[in-house]
């Protein structure tokens, strides 16, 4: 993450919480499906979901495997599901002339029953941590310091692709990611390496998202350039790249809890090591989304992995988990489990047995596409403001306008909050 646009170049884009970024030229010439999702992943048998999608450069798009018919280049469609089973819709779009395609496919369980988990109340849901592998590394962020030895800050709002700037990560995001370096944040603190919008506070790691309309941010780049010169919304994006890497054979948990509001959108996600260095491209190398989350929906999270199909453009495959509304990943922390082996990839929600996202290289969608999710990843945290994954809109009303928070009755509840990042072998 220090390929920042002042001092290197980029070659990524956000996931933002969501996802890296192709070319210009590869954007102009393939079509691509942006968005393709489904209102949950695993609902009980006679309920219905709502399939959104969206795509670009497109002429035309078709439905197979559990759905059928010509379908919009963009829209949505409700459908009951009636069996006990795992539904597979793929939604395929086709470029001018037919002569390219791109597909996308979201899977959605339905089960009998509900699960129970849930009906005791209490603060955390998550999965208990527990050293019982031969490889063990845990942060319970038991002091102040962000570990500079682990952790390290992505700054700015962009990235260079050949000589051309990309704004908002590629995915029209509107804050300015604070960080080490004279200037780049309002209150850097060395000893706890720190800022405004990345701290350590009673046990948990807080990325806090700002929105100050009367002390904008100044931007030290731009200072003496014909650019923007001050943000609004500041924030934080932190990154184990070339300090904690992980790779196949080992298992992720992150016991979370994500901000409340329209235009928040927290993530945790990986990227293959080597991509700061520009060893590795997007999305040819890969893209693994362990969590990201609408603001405006609290009982729900999402997961998804990106890679590069026939026509090295972009494709995604993304799973929705829900929650019930009184145990909402606003108001409760709960966990994402990562199990990852060769060949597989599957995500775990809390204590639940059954993962709610199951990938692996045998899948249809790599039939004609690389597998690039056998090499070693590191980790992304961060909080994007508005962006494309929740329709570029902001609750200004939800977000905190200084360092204190001081605007809200409830400073937590405008947080991206961690309480422990757990990495073992899976003996």
């Amino acid at each position: 993450m220090y390929f920042f646009r002042y001092i290197f170049i980029f070659f990524i884009i956000s996931c933002g919480g969501g996802s890296a970024g192709s070319s210009v030229n590869e954007m102009e010439f393939y079509p691509s499906i942006t968005a393709f999702d489904s209102s949950s992943s695993s609902i009980t048998v006679n309920e219905s979901i709502l399939l959104s999608w969206q795509s670009i450069n497109t002429s035309s798009c078709s439905a197979s495997g559990d759905w059928n018919g010509d379908k919009s280049s963009s829209g949505s469609e409700s459908l009951n599901l009636t069996q006990t089973k795992t539904y597979s819709f793929v939604l395929t779009c086709y470029g001018q002339n037919n002569s390219n395609s791109v597909n996308s496919i979201v899977s959605v369980e339905v089960i009998e029953t509900n699960n129970d988990i849930y009906e005791t109340d209490k603060e955390s849901y998550c999965k208990s941590p527990n050293n019982n592998s031969s490889s063990y590394w845990i942060d319970h962020f038991e002091t102040s310091i962000i570990n500079p030895d682990i952790y390290t800050y992505q700054l700015g709002n962009g990235f260079f692709v050949n000589g051309t700037w990309i704004a908002g990560w590629g995915n029209n995001e509107q804050q300015y990611y604070t960080g080490p370096g004279e200037g780049y944040a309002k209150n850097y603190i060395s000893e706890t390496n720190s800022t405004e919008n990345a701290f350590i506070e009673d046990g948990f790691l807080k990325i806090q998202p700002i929105y100050d309309i009367t002390n904008p941010f100044p931007d030290p780049y731009c200072s003496d350039k014909e650019c923007q010169t001050t943000w609004e919304y500041t924030s934080a994006r932190i990154i184990t790249s070339s300090n904690k890497i992980v790779n196949p054979g080992n298992e992720i948990t992150v016991c979370f809890k994500v901000p409340d509001g329209t235009g928040h959108w927290p993530a945790i996600w990986m990227l293959p090591q080597g991509f700061i260095e520009g060893n590795k491209t997007w999305p040819q190398d890969g893209e693994i989304d362990l969590m990201e989350a609408r603001g405006r929906v609290p009982q729900a999270i999402g997961a998804a992995i990106h890679f590069a199909n026939s026509n090295n453009s972009n494709q995604y495959i993304s799973h929705e988990v829900t929650v019930p509304i009184n145990v909402n990943f606003q108001d409760k922390f709960h966990s994402i489990t990562f199990k990852w082996i060769e060949d597989a990839i599957e995500m775990y929600l809390d204590t639940n047995s059954e993962p709610f996202y199951s990938e692996g290289k045998n899948s249809t969608p790599f039939n004609n596409a690389n597998y690039p999710f056998n090499e070693e990843f590191y980790l992304l945290f961060n909080v994007a403001s508005g962006g494309n994954f929740d329709s570029n809109q902001i609750d200004q009303s939800k977000y905190c306008n200084d360092e204190q928070c001081s605007n809200l009755s409830n400073p937590d509840k405008g947080r991206f909050i961690i309480d422990y990042i757990e990495i073992k072998s899976i003996d």
